[in-house]
């Protein structure tokens, strides 16, 4: 990083998710570890999110953040934090789990498979709060009819009320169903990592390129199969098969047991040190000077996007047939 960079960096938050601590989350705990920052409703470099638009009444660089399954517009913020395949230097993949309580280090560790087989006491778990992703649900009532999946959240809540520790709850399970909200290339969310955490199988359906994010012989990959009966006819298999079963939970989350170098913390702060590195030009100057070459990522991105969304029509074909 050039020495030229005027210190401390002054940041700002706007727009964020409910509940957000300005001072105690992920950007201020790792940024402060490698940089000199300062807390100022005054910025340089304001951090936001998508649940608001107050972000447009600042003027400086503008970092945008989301959790949600969005296109980066280049045009409104000048770097982007998100899920999508992106080649622009000015985003960032980062998808939300690598800002869980537990960091990806976590599914590295050595795990004892036979003491955590002992300690299963239901076949399949379910924590979702909404209710209107038919997917997820459709196969919730499905798998129900081979057995009873318990549900701890509050759609379709089976156990009397919302559980107030998931991953306590899940880790009891053998499955989880692991669905996100939709389909999309990239949109790889918390509920498969949260499943590895609890050392669970998960019978994941979402990002058609999941594989990509983790070792695919770890988990059920509702992607890879012809029809959901197919995919169901596996899992009672390996319910059946004690030994299968615990092949599968042994296998590593990760490739080779190693955190992808997409998903190390490296990455994250050498984005921050290249936006941080934009101090020393002229506001907007990078941005419109670029516009050109980020237009075709943008383009790129969009492509990738229709290839996820032909993934999507076609296993809801399948989802219909079955």
């Amino acid at each position: 990083m050039s020495a030229k960079i005027k210190k401390p960096f002054k940041i700002w938050f706007s727009d964020m998710w409910p509940n957000f601590d300005f001072q105690n989350n992920y950007f201020t705990i790792y940024l402060s570890q490698h940089f000199d920052i300062e807390l100022n409703p005054k910025p340089d470099f304001l951090i936001h999110s998508v649940y608001s638009k107050n972000y447009l009444k600042f003027n400086c660089y503008k970092i945008c953040i989301t959790g949600e399954d969005t296109r980066p517009n280049f045009s409104e913020s000048d770097f982007h934090i998100g899920f999508d395949y992106n080649d622009s230097p000015r985003y960032l993949r980062w998808p939300l789990f690598l800002m869980n309580k537990y960091s990806p280090d976590y599914l590295i560790e050595e795990k004892d498979v036979n003491l955590i087989f002992k300690k299963k006491q239901r076949f399949c778990s379910f924590v979702v709060s909404n209710s209107y992703a038919n997917e997820r649900i459709n196969f919730f009532n499905k798998l129900s009819e081979y057995k009873r999946v318990d549900s701890g959240g509050k759609c379709l809540n089976n156990i009397g009320s919302p559980v107030v520790d998931k991953f306590e709850f899940i880790s009891k399970s053998k499955f989880n169903i692991a669905f996100e909200n939709y389909s999309s290339s990239g949109y790889t969310t918390e509920k498969i990592f949260d499943a590895f955490i609890a050392n669970c199988i998960p019978i994941y359906w979402g990002n058609p390129c999941v594989e990509a994010d983790f070792n695919e012989k770890a988990f059920i990959n509702v992607h890879k199969y012809n029809s959901i009966d197919e995919v169901i006819a596996y899992i009672k298999y390996l319910d059946r098969n004690d030994d299968v079963y615990k092949s599968v939970l042994s296998e590593p989350a990760f490739l080779d047991n190693k955190v992808p170098e997409q998903f190390q913390l490296k990455k994250f702060v050498e984005f921050f040190a290249f936006i941080f590195e934009q101090s020393n030009q002229k506001k907007k100057v990078y941005k419109f000077a670029h516009k050109g070459i980020y237009l075709w990522y943008h383009i790129k991105a969009e492509l990738n996007r229709y290839k996820a969304k032909l993934a999507r029509f076609k296993n809801s074909l399948l989802s219909k047939v079955s």
